[in-house]
């Protein structure tokens, strides 16, 4: 989701745009189209390609995966001066990658951070075959319109798969303009494709398995998103075993919930539905503390869409999901939730990300 993710974080010490120089607003109008929207959008400051996936396992087990390589932006495109030095960067790479056991209750994670002066990280223009990547870590765009990545947690695992989509794109917000604060410029530009099909390889423990899931794709690019007083967000990924999908996301600021809460309601068959604040409720219950950050979060969810006749009770597959990064830590991990879809009963998995909770978060604001 937007902010998602914490690009935020390291990204204030990587540089400053230039004095006087202005990034694009994310602003309504914007005519999607692909594959033009799955590369970057260079005169918005901060832009990320993030995945998340369910896997199973050939011959038992289950993992999940997060995988995110993030660009922002240093100089905007008006101030760029024409050099030939390959050590002047315009934009500056940082990856998050994780990997769940659920079977072993083992959560890995890393993070990268690259200037990408000598190739090492980047991001393709419309047309190449790389999207992103950084450090071995990549996602690509094949000519067919599936997609491969490569993510390395940490050095001893790794993940590889060829994933396909299965529907259109979906655009939240108002047309594709996700806000998230009062004013101009307060949003993202936001879609996602919701279940890829995934097949490939996952390595770790000195194994290797073969494994086979569903992905999900979130793009956002923006130059401005939070506002004073929001301290976090919940946001939700979950795909529902009728055939629908669900994206929910709680801003919180010190006194609850945000206004700017939002959702989108993918219907099986086709067709969408965008929900306001108003439209949805998120009830948290039980909390895991964190002996490495004390942060403390909420492992398990009641959701409620009353007009949809939709309820579902999420729990965390593990508790021990946190990526313990400094400066900002946040929780990042795979769920499975049961429940009622219009009168019938449902299972759905997916994904939960949590921030500020270990500590608020301010690094989109202005």
């Amino acid at each position: 989701m937007m902010t998602r993710r914490l690009f935020l974080i390291g990204t204030a010490a990587m540089g400053r745009a230039a004095a006087g120089s202005v990034w694009t607003p994310a602003v309504g109008g914007h005519v999607w189209e692909f594959p033009r929207d799955h590369y970057s959008h260079d005169g918005y400051r901060t832009e990320w390609w993030y995945l998340t996936g369910v896997l199973e396992a050939e011959g038992g087990g289950r993992y999940g995966f997060q995988f995110t390589i993030f660009r922002r932006g240093v100089r905007p495109v008006g101030a760029r001066e024409a050099v030939r030095s390959r050590f002047v960067k315009d934009d500056f790479a940082m990856g998050h990658f994780t990997l769940s056991d659920v079977r072993a209750r083992r959560f890995r994670f890393g993070q990268r951070l690259s200037r990408g002066v000598f190739g090492e990280a980047g991001f393709g223009k419309s047309g190449e075959a790389r999207l992103a990547w950084i450090e071995g870590n990549e996602l690509r765009l094949e000519e067919d319109g599936s997609m491969k990545l490569v993510a390395r947690p940490d050095g001893e695992s790794s993940l590889e798969l060829e994933m396909r989509p299965t529907g259109a794109a979906v655009v939240h917000g108002e047309g594709g303009l996700s806000r998230k604060a009062a004013g101009e410029g307060n949003a993202s530009l936001y879609y996602s494709l919701t279940r890829m099909a995934a097949a490939g390889t996952v390595r770790c423990d000195g194994r290797e398995r073969k494994v086979t899931g569903r992905v999900w794709l979130d793009r956002e690019w923006a130059s401005n998103q939070l506002a004073p007083g929001q301290i976090g967000w919940d946001w939700f990924s979950l795909s529902l075993s009728d055939g629908s999908d669900l994206m929910l996301y709680r801003l919180r600021n010190a006194s609850g919930t945000d206004p700017f809460s939002s959702g989108t309601l993918v219907r099986a068959g086709g067709g969408q539905r965008h929900l306001k604040s108003g439209d949805f409720t998120m009830t948290p219950g039980e909390t895991w503390r964190s002996a490495a950050t004390g942060g403390v979060y909420p492992v398990e969810w009641v959701l409620e869409v009353p007009s949809e006749r939709l309820k579902l009770t999420v729990l965390a597959e593990f508790p021990e999901q946190e990526l313990a990064l400094t400066p900002v830590a946040y929780w990042e991990g795979m769920i499975a939730a049961r429940g009622e879809a219009a009168g019938r009963e449902v299972t759905a998995e997916g994904y939960l990300e949590m921030t500020g909770y270990a500590a608020a978060l301010r690094a989109l604001q202005r």
